[in-house]
Parts: C-alpha cells; sequence; structure tokens
C-alpha cells in the first residue's frame, strides 16, 4: 500500500484534522471528486484508488471557516489540515477527539468540566450519581466510591490521565484520592471494557481527565464553595499558560468541613439506642489539602506532557466505627471542626508522564505513571490480648498500608482505510505494599501484572458497523508470611488446643500465585437511516483475585467483623451481553440498555457457620466463590419541551443472585444498589445563550426498596429525595463568573444509602444541604 510500484496509476490520500489549537476534530465532512466521508474520533481520514490525475479537497465543520484545495495526484499524500474558527459564532463548539477510542460501542456517558462544576455534589463520584448506571458507596458526607451496575471496589476501574488509579479499593471505608475540582472531562464507561483497561473493568470504567492544552495566553479560575450540611469551607485557583509551542498548569485546592448533620436524634445498633447530639454525627469532621501542576510540549503532529499530584487527607471515624458505640464517647464536646481518635489519614502522591503522536494514518499513546498512596488508620491504643503493649513508636496506629505503584501502558491505532482500523496495545504494572500498626489485617504483598491486546473496527457501510478484540493477561502475586506468637500464647492460656492456636497464630501464610487469561469482546452497531440505532457486544472477560480475597485475616474494625482470605480462589470470569438501543426524533432522546452477565465464579464476602477464636469478632467473614447471575437495564430520556424547558430522566433496574450449588444457597449478591429514577427539569431564561444565561433546575431521586439482600445484609427502606439547582451568570468587576446555588436533599428525609459504609449502624445519609460555589474565569 505503501511502496509506488511500477505502472501504478492509482494512489491514497489520507489526511489529519486539526483545530487552531493541534486538537483532532472527529466529525468533519470532507469531499473529494471521488467521494464523500466523515473524520473518525481522532480526526482522520483516508481515500483509496484516487487515479493520476487533479482532485479538489473541501473539509467542513460548522464554526469553522472550510478548507479547499487541489491536489496533482501523482503519488500518495499525507495531509495535515488546520481548521480556522469562524469570527462569529453562534455557541461554543466542542471538540472532543483527543482521546484514542478502543470501544466504540460500549455504552459511554461524557460529562464535560462545565457540567461537572454546576452539578458538583461533595465528592467528584457523588456528582455522578445522577447518571444512569452509576451508583455511590458513601462513607459519610466526605468520600464515595463509584458502582457500575451493580458492581463496586475492585470491578470498577478508574483511570486518571491515562493511568490506572490505585489505592485501597477493597475496602468499604476508603474513597477514591482525586482533586474533586481538577476534572476536565470524565466519561462512564458501562459494561465490560477488559480489552482496552485490564481484568479489573468488569463492571465498568470511570475515566477521569485533566491533560486538555489550556488555550492559548494566561488564563485560569478561582473557585469558592460552602456547605451548610458540615459548615464545608473550600477553594481552588487553577492558573495556566499557553505559549502555542508549551504549556502549564497548576491547581491547588483546600477543604475544611465540620461534623454533619443528619435527620435523626438516635441510632439502634445491636439493639442499643446511641445518641446523636444536635443531630451533628461527631466526629466525622475531616480536611483536605491537594496539589496538582502539569507541564507539556506541543509539536505539529505530537504532544507531550509529565503532571504531578498530591491529595491529602484527613477525616474522622464516627466512635463506634472502631467498636461497638459507647454513649459516652458520642458525647458533644462542644467542638464540631476537631478530628479526634479514630480517624484516617491518606496522602497520594502521583506523577504521570503522556505523550501522543497522531499521523493521518496513526496514533500512538505512551502514558507512563508512578504512584504512592500512603493510607493510615489511627485508633487509641487498646489489646485484645492482655501481654500486648504499645508500640514504642506510634503507639496509636492501628492500620497502615504503604502502596507503591508503577504503571506503563502504549497503544497504537492505524486506519488502514475509511473502513478498517487496527488497535493494538501492551499494558504492565508492578505494585509493592507494605503494612504496619498494631493491628493486622493485610499481609505485605507484591503484585505484577502484564496484559496485550489487539482490535479490529470495521465499517461495512453508513449503517453497519462490526468490530472485535481479544487480549490476554498475566499476573503473579506474593504474600509474605506472619506469625504471631503473643497471639499464640494468648490462646493458650485461653485454653484452647496448641493445633487450633498454632492456626490462628499464621495471620499470613506465604503465597505466590500466577494467573493467566483470556478476554475477548464482539460487537456491532447499526445506523438506522431515520432516527434509531442499534448497537450489541458479546464478550468473556475475567479478573484476577486481589491480595485481600487472597490473604486477609484479622479484625476490619471499619467492617465490623474478622475477615479471612482464601488462596485457592480461582479468577474470576463471566460471560456477559449488552445491548443499547438509540431513538432521536425532534428534540427527544431515548437510550435503553439491557444487559447480563454469567458469572462461573463470582468472588465475594461470605459469612461462614464458624465463629473466630479472635475476641471481639463473632462469626468469620471469608471470601469464598460462586456461580452468579446479574442484570439490569439502564434508560435515559432528555427532551426539549420548548426553547426555554427541558427535562431529563434516568433510571436503573438491577437483578442478580447466586446459583445455588451444595456449597452456596441461591442469595442475591451483596452491595446491590436497588431500582432508582432521576428526574431533572430544567428552565433557561435566554436558550439562545444557555451557557451564559440563568438557568433553574428542580430534580428528585427515587430510591426503591432494597429487599433483596444478601446474607446477613439488612433489608433498607425506599425514599423520594427532592432538589433544586440555580445557575446563575455574573459579572466581577471585568471578570465572567457564575454562581451556582443547589439544595439537596431539600425535606431533610431521613434515608440509608444500601452501600453506604455506614449503613451497618443505622446511621441515616447526611441531612438538608444548601451549597453555593463561586467560579470566577480570567
Amino acid at each position: 500500500m505503501f511502496t509506488l510500484a511500477k505502472g501504478q496509476t492509482s494512489y491514497h490520500i489520507a489526511g489529519l484534522v486539526l483545530d487552531e489549537n493541534n486538537r483532532p476534530m472527529p466529525g468533519c465532512h470532507v469531499k473529494t471528486e471521488s467521494g464523500f466521508t466523515v473524520t473518525d474520533a481522532n480526526g482522520r481520514f483516508i481515500f483509496n484508488q484516487i487515479p493520476a490525475s487533479s482532485t479538489s479537497i473541501n473539509v467542513t465543520f460548522i464554526g469553522f471557516q472550510p478548507f479547499d484545495t487541489t491536489l496533482i495526484v501523482s503519488g500518495h499524500h499525507h495531509l495535515r489540515i488546520k481548521l480556522s474558527p469562524e469570527d462569529v459564532k453562534l455557541n461554543e463548539v466542542a471538540i472532543n477527539g483527543t482521546r484514542l477510542n478502543t470501544a466504540p460501542n460500549l455504552t459511554r456517558q461524557t460529562i464535560s468540566g462545565n457540567q461537572l462544576s454546576q452539578q458538583i455534589n461533595g465528592t467528584l463520584v457523588k456528582t455522578l450519581d445522577r447518571q444512569a448506571g452509576f451508583n455511590t458507596m458513601d462513607i459519610g458526607a466526605s468520600a464515595s466510591k463509584p458502582v457500575i451496575r451493580g458492581m463496586g471496589f475492585n470491578r470498577v476501574v478508574v483511570v486518571n490521565n491515562g493511568v490506572k488509579q490505585e489505592g485501597q479499593q477493597w475496602g468499604a471505608d476508603h474513597g477514591l484520592e482525586i482533586d474533586p475540582f481538577l476534572s476536565e472531562r470524565v466519561e462512564i464507561i458501562r459494561g465490560a471494557a477488559s480489552i482496552e483497561h485490564g481484568s479489573d473493568a468488569i463492571g465498568g470504567v470511570l475515566e477521569i481527565s485533566s491533560n486538555r492544552v489550556p488555550p492559548s495566553g494566561f488564563s485560569g479560575s478561582w473557585q469558592l464553595l460552602g456547605k451548610s450540611v458540615n459548615e464545608t469551607a473550600g477553594s481552588s485557583l487553577l492558573l495556566q499558560q499557553n505559549n502555542g509551542s508549551y504549556f502549564f498548569k497548576g491547581r491547588i485546592s483546600v477543604l475544611d468541613y465540620g461534623d454533619y448533620r443528619v435527620p435523626t436524634d438516635n441510632i439502634l445498633y445491636l439493639t442499643r439506642r446511641v445518641p446523636i447530639e444536635n443531630r451533628r454525627l461527631k466526629n466525622s469532621a475531616g480536611k483536605e489539602q491537594d496539589l496538582f501542576l502539569q507541564g507539556g510540549l506541543v509539536g505539529e503532529n505530537w504532544r507531550s506532557s509529565v503532571s504531578t499530584s498530591r491529595v491529602w487527607q484527613k477525616s474522622g471515624f464516627f466512635p463506634g466505627a472502631h467498636g461497638i458505640p459507647d454513649n459516652n464517647r458520642v458525647k458533644d464536646d462542644g467542638n464540631y471542626r476537631n478530628i479526634e481518635l479514630p480517624y484516617q489519614s491518606v496522602e497520594h502522591w502521583k506523577a504521570t508522564s503522556n505523550t501522543m503522536i497522531q499521523t493521518p494514518h496513526s496514533v500512538i499513546t505512551a502514558d507512563i505513571g508512578y504512584q504512592l498512596n500512603l493510607r493510615q488508620e489511627w485508633s487509641q491504643f487498646h489489646t485484645h490480648f492482655g501481654n500486648l503493649t504499645p508500640p514504642a513508636v506510634d503507639p496509636d496506629l492501628e492500620l497502615e498500608f504503604k502502596l507503591q505503584t508503577l504503571s506503563a501502558n502504549a497503544k497504537w491505532n492505524f486506519r488502514l482505510t475509511n473502513q478498517h482500523t487496527l488497535t493494538a496495545g501492551t499494558q504492565w504494572q508492578w505494585q509493592h505494599n507494605r503494612t504496619g500498626g498494631y493491628g493486622f489485617l493485610l499481609p505485605n504483598y507484591d503484585r505484577y501484572t502484564t496484559g496485550i491486546y489487539v482490535r479490529h473496527d470495521f465499517a461495512l457501510n453508513r449503517n453497519w458497523h462490526f468490530n472485535a478484540g481479544m487480549r490476554y493477561d498475566i499476573a503473579n502475586v506474593e504474600t509474605e508470611a506472619f506469625y504471631d506468637p503473643i497471639l499464640y500464647n494468648y490462646m493458650l492460656a485461653r485454653g484452647v488446643n496448641e493445633e487450633t492456636s498454632a492456626f490462628y497464630a499464621q495471620r499470613a501464610m506465604e503465597v505466590s500465585r500466577s494467573f493467566d487469561n483470556i478476554s475477548w469482546l464482539a460487537g456491532f452497531r447499526y445506523h438506522s437511516a431515520s432516527f434509531w440505532s442499534l448497537s450489541m457486544n458479546f464478550g468473556k472477560s475475567f479478573r484476577v483475585p486481589t491480595a485481600s480475597e487472597l490473604s486477609a485475616n484479622g479484625v476490619h474494625h471499619g467492617s465490623f467483623r474478622h475477615e479471612a482470605g482464601n488462596q485457592h480462589l480461582n479468577p474470576e470470569q463471566s460471560l456477559f451481553a449488552d445491548a443499547q438501543l438509540t431513538i432521536t426524533a425532534d428534540k427527544r432522546k431515548l437510550l435503553i440498555s439491557p444487559y447480563i452477565y454469567l458469572f462461573s465464579n463470582y468472588i465475594f464476602l461470605s459469612p461462614t457457620a464458624e465463629w473466630s477464636h479472635l475476641p471481639h469478632t463473632g462469626q468469620i467473614y471469608r471470601y469464598m466463590e460462586s456461580k452468579a447471575l446479574l442484570g439490569g437495564m439502564e434508560i435515559s430520556y432528555n427532551e426539549h419541551l420548548s426553547s426555554h424547558w427541558s427535562i431529563e430522566i434516568n433510571g436503573e433496574w438491577i437483578y442478580n443472585r447466586q446459583k445455588p450449588d451444595e456449597h452456596v444457597a441461591a442469595y442475591p449478591l451483596p452491595f446491590s444498589p436497588p431500582a432508582n429514577l432521576f428526574t431533572e427539569i430544567s428552565y433557561a431564561l435566554n436558550p439562545a445563550k444557555k451557557e451564559q444565561s440563568v438557568q433553574l433546575m428542580v430534580n428528585s431521586k427515587a430510591v426503591a426498596n432494597q429487599n433483596r439482600i444478601s446474607r446477613n445484609e439488612e433489608r433498607t427502606a425506599g425514599y423520594i429525595l427532592l432538589g433544586a439547582r440555580m445557575f446563575i451568570p455574573v459579572t466581577i468587576g471585568k471578570l465572567p463568573a457564575s454562581i451556582n446555588i443547589q439544595g439537596h436533599n431539600l425535606l431533610n428525609t431521613k434515608y440509608y444509602n444500601h452501600m453506604s459504609f455506614y449503613r451497618k449502624l443505622e446511621i441515616p445519609e447526611p441531612g438538608r444541604n444548601i451549597q453555593v460555589m463561586l467560579n470566577i474565569t480570567f
């Protein structure tokens, strides 16, 4: 194709279309005398079999000046076309073609930075809770983790600037360590995306980007945030510079908040009534300090950037979250902003390098990242063993996890013709975790993973598009043994026999497990010539067991149980199918997305009939595997009712259960979100300038009862929440600004999130919250 054979009389013309900031422009119309095409997600087009003669090239895109030229075709041509904006534009034209889309048929939802700023609700993850198929696992008012299609923890991958975010995802009391002000674009991929993102992406992917090249010159923004539910005071300052060939960005964010309000005077935990004085959840205050720096170079057909960030969080645990609640410990001390024991401290350092090289035929991306995640749980030293003495250093440090992660990803996307595109890639990751503290839950471990994948996309015509891909992964997990002689002597003194005492004293076994498996995906997308389209995917995915699932063995006070790993677990595997029907008519858009997963060995934490010999623990909860079925449906509806009014409706329904056998009953899977429906009605005062218009929104979220529960889970009653938003553009001096006022849980409803960390203690979710954000741009 690329060599000129003797006597050749036809050639190809390949092109790359960019905007004024060298960003690829998808969706441009390209015409020649031989045909017509549209640029792909990476701004590329190609025409084959062009005869040796002169031919015209015309490129158009709304809001940009057209490009016209005439080529003398006597050989292959590789064009780099830059479009200039029109002098007068009715509205801003958004170009979102800078990422490499290797899963075009998966169900995706993209949320811009402007939308995130207007909808921000406590945390980044909580802000996205309104989207269909997306839920949150909450830890009070300050932290959340994502749940997609009823799957969370290590079944959802979070990608930040091309690198998988790594922390202690396995715990229900661990949030997402990312600056809530930082995101410039968020994309939710619902459904298995293992081909590109690896084995943990069974449920889906949350892709967060802050890697956009800033506009030319010097610019920035300053955001001020206040919330009534816990007297949050927050501020974030962004400064950025783009001189054409290089750019710089820096952001610093600070948050400080007090104990949050709950709509109850007491809670009932293990038949014990615990007062909540002044309706403030004691010791739920916290603070956060975040820093982000980024520098980059931009060439004619390449871009490279280096980013560093530090996220530091400190937040209290409600007294009793680490042990049985005591009325004396929950008394009001007159200070709603102090952080006492017990509390958690998290420090997350990250450095990433992102490089993209783009030509008319191909896109090459390379991402390298290093992360250091230090998480500590502090609690006043206490011993369950009579002869255990406090450590000489940091006697109140109960648990410490120090995780280092090194990642490297590379992707190559090659456009063979307008019909055929090939993508190949590789990923590598190394993890090194060391633990500390007077408690014990996880041993030291190392983890290595490597994956390679290939994908082919084929456009039969304008209506039919097909894709298929395959991935092979290898993983190795090695844990260190740990023997506790103090526990051994304690149990002997309690009359336990030597064999059982030795068994419990061996808190961790030396484990070295290797895993390998294949994932595959095949699908199609059909675009009707009228108003509807249909996409379907079929595939197989798998997930490597985590170190905690293989080797945890200890009291996890945050979860109120003795957790035990199972070193004999196999990789979790599933077959899946999903579809998306899109119907667009006039000003209406309807999306319906059913899906189903069949797990051959779903891994979950299950109570056993075995009573733990560790003091103050009760039953042993052991990681087990079982056949399981998971299915559901998502629905999203948007309509412009008139020039001023619009409505958005997002709904979700999930059904799952274990498949019974001689060891497992047919229980539903744990941490399953109930059916829910979000509705928002919006009014724009000046619809012709919506981004600069006053906007009013009223919304509600209706959540059904969750009576389908796993063993030892609590049923959760349904609820309806009412909220409202107001967006007001203003000018401060000569600077454009906006005021965003939001109200959450306006009726101060007492309700429980079925997946909340505090659900087991019968602690309701936060009460009424009025939030104000001022955003000044310059």
